[in-house]
């Protein structure tokens, strides 16, 4: 969902004069931050990822051999639960219109995470990196753009103790929707998931795949291929 704010005249110091000579050593990240703050901008200095709270999350379980898949059928759409982000907003917090583009990786194998429902695998050609988008100068407050964050599991999980997994953002910013690329912030993020205590849980059988789904695998850039197969190891 974008979030493009129209300019107003502002009623407190601007931000220009806030962040003036502000340097990039300053922090680029409210992790947690709340969507609006009250007299607050999101942008406070040039660039900036918000990564929404740990909230209760439901994790879904497809099967081992579409772990790389961009799409992939479901198994068991309960299967897990856990305390991790459910939103990543990026703004640019420059005067000039700029493009971006991140990756996420995770540390821990086949686990997936899913931007407004698509997966892009850390391990495939495309290296975790997404698509490409536009977003205006800050003019009074940015211009920003979130994106739904969800998750799934290829293997079982255990129902006790419960999996740690750190998720580390690397966002870039360029001239044009092909760069050249400069980073702009790298920041880690940290939560936990287990399997939901059910028989039918217990049992499911993650070599078996279920109907649906469609066989894509990301491409460099974060744009879809379709393949019968990859060899690339597996997320």
């Amino acid at each position: 969902m974008s979030n493009h704010a129209s300019a107003r005249p502002p009623s407190h110091p601007t931000r220009r004069a806030v962040v003036a000579g502000a340097a990039w050593a300053v922090p680029l990240v409210a992790i947690g931050a709340p969507v609006a703050m009250a007299g607050v901008s999101k942008c406070l200095v040039t660039g900036s990822i918000q990564v929404g709270p740990n909230v209760p999350t439901t994790i879904r379980a497809i099967c081992t051999s579409q772990s790389q898949w961009l799409h992939p059928g479901t198994i068991k759409a309960d299967y897990a639960s856990g305390s991790l982000p459910a939103y990543l907003e990026i703004c640019n917090c420059q005067n000039a219109d700029s493009w971006y583009r991140w990756r996420e990786t995770d540390t821990v194998d086949n686990f997936q995470i899913e931007v407004d429902g698509v997966h892009v695998d850390q391990n495939s050609s495309a290296a975790g990196w997404r698509a490409s988008f536009f977003l205006p100068g800050f003019g009074d407050t940015g211009g920003c753009k979130r994106f739904a964050l969800s998750y799934r599991t290829s293997v079982a999980r255990a129902v006790s103790p419960a999996t740690t997994v750190s998720i580390t953002f690397q966002l870039q910013s360029g001239p044009t929707s092909t760069g050249p690329w400069t980073t702009v912030t790298t920041i880690t993020v940290s939560g936990t998931f287990q399997r939901i205590n059910t028989p039918a849980n217990a049992a499911v059988a993650f070599s078996s795949c279920s109907g649906g789904g469609t066989p894509n695998f990301a491409s460099p850039g974060g744009s879809a291929r379709t393949a019968a197969a990859s060899s690339d190891p597996l997320d």
